[in-house]
């Protein structure tokens, strides 16, 4: 069955991002594998919506995600098993981003916000309280800043500096020339901890030893890596990450009451100040297997799902009564060419690929041709989403790209313009060798590998005789950064355009200049291109520097109209698919669903697809989700 759902939503520009920080504590934290493990006391089922409730607002929700905890889980958010699920839940954001907008944002814990003088000051609610009756102060804010510095988190590379400027107010100063909407971005998105809990690990010492290595960073990372400020705060990291909490304390619409590996209970809470908006009791968040969401599914025990459901499933829900389906759009599937690699790494037999390889036939093979069956092919190779080529491309620019209709005529032509000849049916490559392709793929992403299945025949057929290594997921990783491959599978998410070209050509794939891939290839693509629009360019650190310089505006425009014609021409990686998210839910217990329009998605949706949580939170405080009388 398909695993697409279970994996995250790739976020290129997501404001938590690890730097080599984290490697410093990587080998410590394995030791903390075994710690709090899931031995709370049972979740119940009694005041589940589908067993009768005292009265209507009581009645739970009972919702069964694609994926959440393991075995093990921390209520320490720096622990390497830290429960993820109740972000926007219990602890919410500073704002919640109203994707695919980059620039506009629902306030949350954040009430306001203010960018003068290079410097951007945050302002908490001032009604806003933690669980345990404390308020939420500045404090708790700049502790979280500090703290979160130690794993290395991106915001810390737009700014110099952070002060709490009065009782509510934090106020960072960005480093020069910083774009304040893309810090804003990577700012807004953080969630605050309570001093009470995390303090103790935050001293003035701390405090400048991560202002110093970051600013050290910002200018030479090598040096920076040196610093005896830089051990010391892998050390407070260490610390800070195999601390035990013995209770989560959060200040959102719902408080975790308690977890099981099996379930987990998030009652209403009463003293969050929009509670008299939420009409629904709480959440029980169910964990385990897709094949245990869908019975309880289809005979209504639970209410909401992300699960994926293969074509069989989604038939069987659609004919049940009251069963309804969002579906917005999320991320994409690509497949990527070793353009390091000879024949392809010329342009020509990369082009006649494009006119042979399926993509329509890829995605109906894993997903089916019924409305909604996850995932929807790909026409035009722009390298960017649907959604955003609405936002970025107008249709002019579209109609002016190749659309690499299924055409083995023109794939003929452009091989026999390099010296290609066909030889009883298989195409021998220049140096009398036949031309072969091996498609490498995660064995356990068994959607991919239904697709490259499809193209692997696809192109046999045409003669270039092809099959599929269907790989672990680590070997088929190391493989593609290493550049030992000829196509591999990537992932390509997020609401910026440009983050979307790095995703792929950037230095992360494309010529890695650190990590634990530093020097190799990945999939070789340049490195210097004679890019439309910029000239002849380095792609990697052009790239990179575009999304971290670049504020969402005309200009923002203008270089993704240059990459969208270089990815059209040169198609270094072509986006066959891209996946529909299938959020199920049913009027059988709970009615006032947040709208949908034709797509059978809407803004609120998107929200949900891009970070699910934030997206139910914002809901229920909408007033939205109401139980059936």
């Amino acid at each position: 069955m398909p695993r697409s759902a279970e994996r995250p939503l790739p976020r290129p520009l997501r404001n938590v991002v690890r730097t080599s920080i984290v490697a410093v504590v990587c080998a410590a934290l394995a030791l903390l594998a075994a710690c709090t493990a899931g031995t709370a006391g049972t979740v119940g089922h009694q005041d589940s919506g589908t067993s009768g409730q005292p009265s209507d607002s009581s009645r739970y929700l009972n919702f069964f995600p694609c994926c959440s905890w393991g075995n093990t889980w921390s209520y320490n958010p720096y622990n390497v098993n830290a429960i993820g699920f109740t972000t926007s839940l219990a602890s919410l954001r500073l704002a919640i981003r109203n994707v695919p907008s980059l620039t506009s944002y629902t306030p949350q814990l954040a009430d306001r916000w203010t960018a003068s003088d290079g410097k951007l000051a945050v302002h908490l609610r001032e009604d806003a309280t933690w669980q345990d009756g404390k308020p939420v102060t500045s404090k708790d804010f700049y502790d979280t800043v500090i703290l979160n510095g130690t794993r290395g988190d991106g915001f810390w590379n737009d700014i110099t500096d952070v002060t709490a400027t009065d009782e509510h107010t934090v106020t960072f100063t960005l480093k020069k020339d910083q774009p304040i909407q893309l810090a804003k971005n990577d700012i807004l998105g953080m969630i605050v901890i309570p001093s009470s809990v995390y303090g103790r690990f935050v001293t003035d010492k701390l405090a400048t030893d991560v202002k110093t290595y970051f600013r050290t960073a910002q200018q030479d990372p090598d040096k920076a890596a040196k610093l005896p400020e830089f051990q010391r705060m892998g050390a407070a990291f260490k610390k800070l990450a195999a601390y035990k909490v013995s209770q989560y304390i959060g200040n959102g619409p719902f408080r975790l009451r308690n977890i099981t590996i099996k379930e987990a209970k998030l009652d209403k809470w009463d003293g969050f100040w929009g509670a008299d908006k939420i009409k629904f009791g709480g959440i029980n968040y169910f964990n385990g297997s897709n094949q245990a969401a869908y019975p309880q599914l289809l005979s209504g025990g639970v209410d909401l799902s992300t699960v994926y459901m293969p074509p069989p499933v989604q038939k069987q829900w659609q004919n049940t009564p009251e069963a309804k389906m969002a579906l917005p759009l999320s991320f994409g599937f690509v497949l990527g060419f070793n353009n390091n690699r000879y024949p392809l790494n010329l342009k020509e037999v990369r082009q006649a690929l494009a006119y042979v390889i399926p993509r329509q036939q890829m995605t109906e093979a894993a997903y089916g041709t019924r409305s909604g069956g996850g995932g929807s092919w790909k026409e035009i190779s722009t390298g960017i989403s649907p959604t955003l080529e609405k936002l970025y491309l107008t249709e002019d620019q579209l109609n002016q790209l190749n659309k690499y209709p299924l055409d083995p005529d023109k794939a003929s032509q452009l091989l026999e313009s390099k010296g290609f000849t066909k030889k009883g049916g298989q195409w021998m490559m220049p140096n009398g060798k036949r031309f072969t392709m091996t498609f490498t793929v995660n064995a356990d992403t068994s959607d991919i590998v239904t697709s490259y299945n499809s193209a692997a025949k696809a192109l046999t057929a045409f003669g270039i005789k092809s099959d599929v290594n269907a790989t672990s997921g680590a070997q088929q990783d190391a493989d593609q950064h290493n550049g030992d491959f000829q196509a591999g599978m990537y992932f390509i998410g997020g609401s910026n355009p440009l983050g979307m070209y790095n995703a792929i050509m950037g230095p992360g794939q494309n010529f890695s200049k650190s990590g634990n891939y530093a020097g190799k290839r990945g999939i070789g693509f340049g490195p210097k291109m004679d890019v439309p629009g910029l000239g002849t360019v380095a792609v990697p650190s052009t790239l990179q520097r575009q999304v971290t310089t670049v504020d969402p505006g005309p200009k923002m425009k203008e270089y993704t109209w240059d990459w969208a014609r270089l990815v059209n021409e040169e198609v270094p990686y072509i986006w066959y698919a891209t996946k529909v998210y299938q959020f199920s839910f049913s009027t059988k217990n709970f009615e006032n669903w947040p709208p949908m329009d034709a797509n059978n998605s809407s803004q609120i949706w998107d929200i949900f697809s891009d970070d699910f949580n934030s997206g139910l939170s914002l809901a229920a405080q909408r007033g939205y989700i109401s139980p059936k009388t």
